[in-house]
Formats: structure tokens, C-alpha cells, sequence
């Protein structure tokens, strides 16, 4: 089982899972509406041989939920923090969806921070079917559920396909008992303020065409988010870039843990 820690920053707590096992340390950054234990396939997968460091974004999972504050600098200051907190000079930052931007922020800007990245089905110019899905589930979802029964087929019927410890899995971490309800930790307010906050186009390739570290692009070739014609475009827009592509949606984590985890082991391991 994995420890859980936190740190404060600007009086924000921030929730994060550590998994022990080797240097590098890995930084993993969960999508838009997850939590850190939504890399638990993962971590299970790498068996020890990397370190990981999983956070709750603000806003998620057991995090701190300020009423403002969910702009990309915002999260990359609190990657900073957790980092900090952990003594970890230059991490493997792995990033999906929106923790993918994020991840991407960070090696952009602070290049002597990130020794490799892996930018796990996000997008500079997301596929407007993949958008649209995304607003609607984490703008229109019922709020509150009576039982784990009803969240769990609530989960099942507006994300079909995935094997049942998939969805045990965010039963159990993507909602808190509220009186006897379920209600999601992911806390409406923060959503809106992320959609609202996403960054320009031109700013997101100029992001990629700054990262200098040794890169890795999975796509899934059944996503809804990240075209195959962007993902190559991504590849070779970076200085040091690889594309891989896998037989699943836009969740790769969930579908593929062990092919991701062995790819990020890979690129941790070059120097």
C-alpha cells in the first residue's frame, strides 16, 4: 500500500501517495475529475522498481479545495512544492489528460526539474468529441448517489467497457461518504475554474517546442482526445521525442498499466 503525505502551499494542503522503489523518483499527474490513487495499476505494474509520487490536484481527491487559483502556473507551483517537500532535485514527471498539460508546463518552464517526461494522452488541440464528453460528465453528473450500487452503475453506464477492478477502484477513491451518500471528491467549483482556465493554442506548441528532455507521447488508438496526427506532430516537435501508441482509449493507465509502466521505466532509465 502506498503512504500517503502532505504539504502545504499558500495555505493550500495538498494530498499526495508515495509507492517506494528505485531512483528516479516519477511524478504522476492524474487528469481532470481523478485522483492520485487512479495511478494504482500503475504502481502496482512497476512493482518497486521506481519510486512513485502520486498527488490529489488541488481541487481533488483529499487535496484542498480553494474557491480560486486552478490556472495551469497554479498546479505546476504545487508539482514544485510536493517535489520540494520530497527533496527530489529532477523527477520523471509522467502526465495524463490534464496532468499531461501540467506535466508539459512544468519541463517547459522548468527544464532543471524534470530529467524525462511522459505526456500520456493530452492533447495541444484536443478532438472536440473527447471536449465535449469530458464538460458534459464533470459539468451535468448527479452530485450525490445513495449507495456504492448506485455510484458504481452510474460509473458503469457513462464509461462502459472497463474490468471491474476498475471501477471498485474510483467507487472507493473518486467519492467520500457524505451522511450516508456518495458525493465526488472532485469539487464542482475547481472543474469550472479549470475548464475556464485552459491555455491558448499557440502557448501550448510553443510549451512543447521549449522541453528539451528525453519525451514520450502515448497515445491510445482509440481516444477520443489526441489524434493520431497531433501525437506525430507532438513527436516531432519536440527536441528528444518518441511516439507510442497502444490499443486503448483515452485511459490508458487503466487499460495498459503494464505496457505504461514499462515505458516509463525505459525512459527513466536513459541518461
Amino acid at each position: 500500500m502506498p503512504q500517503r503525505s502532505t504539504v502545504t502551499r499558500d495555505g493550500v494542503e495538498l494530498v499526495y501517495w508515495t509507492w517506494p522503489g528505485r531512483e528516479p523518483a516519477v511524478l504522476l499527474l492524474h487528469g481532470i475529475g481523478n485522483y492520485g490513487r487512479y495511478w494504482s495499476f500503475v504502481a502496482d505494474a512497476m512493482a518497486g522498481r521506481l519510486r512513485l509520487i502520486a498527488p490529489d490536484a488541488r481541487g481533488h481527491g483529499e487535496s484542498g479545495r480553494p474557491a480560486d487559483g486552478y490556472t495551469s502556473a497554479e498546479f505546476v507551483a504545487d508539482a514544485l512544492a510536493i517535489l520540494d517537500g520530497n527533496a527530489i532535485e529532477r523527477a520523471v514527471v509522467v502526465g495524463h489528460s490534464m496532468g499531461g498539460s501540467h506535466a508539459m508546463d512544468l519541463a517547459g518552464r522548468y527544464p532543471d526539474r524534470v530529467r524525462a517526461l511522459v505526456i500520456v494522452d493530452a492533447s495541444p488541440e484536443p478532438l472536440a468529441e473527447g471536449s465535449i464528453r469530458a464538460t458534459r460528465l464533470l459539468t451535468e453528473r448527479p452530485q450525490r448517489f445513495g449507495s456504492r450500487e448506485e455510484a458504481r452503475a452510474y460509473l458503469v453506464r457513462t464509461s462502459p467497457g472497463y474490468r471491474d477492478e476498475m471501477y471498485e477502484n474510483r467507487v472507493q477513491w473518486g467519492f467520500r461518504d457524505d451522511a450516508g451518500a456518495l458525493v465526488w471528491r472532485s469539487d464542482p467549483n475547481a472543474l469550472r475554474k479549470i475548464i475556464a482556465a485552459r491555455t491558448s493554442l499557440p502557448e501550448r506548441w510553443a510549451l512543447l517546442e521549449a522541453i528539451q528532455c528525453p519525451t514520450l507521447v502515448v497515445r491510445g488508438t482509440r481516444s477520443n482526445v489526441l489524434s493520431e496526427e497531433v501525437a506525430q506532430r507532438m513527436a516531432s516537435t519536440l527536441a528528444d521525442g518518441l511516439l507510442m501508441e497502444l490499443d486503448t482509449g483515452h485511459n490508458v493507465a487503466l487499460e495498459r498499466p503494464r505496457e505504461l509502466a514499462d515505458a516509463v521505466f525505459a525512459i527513466a532509465a536513459r541518461r
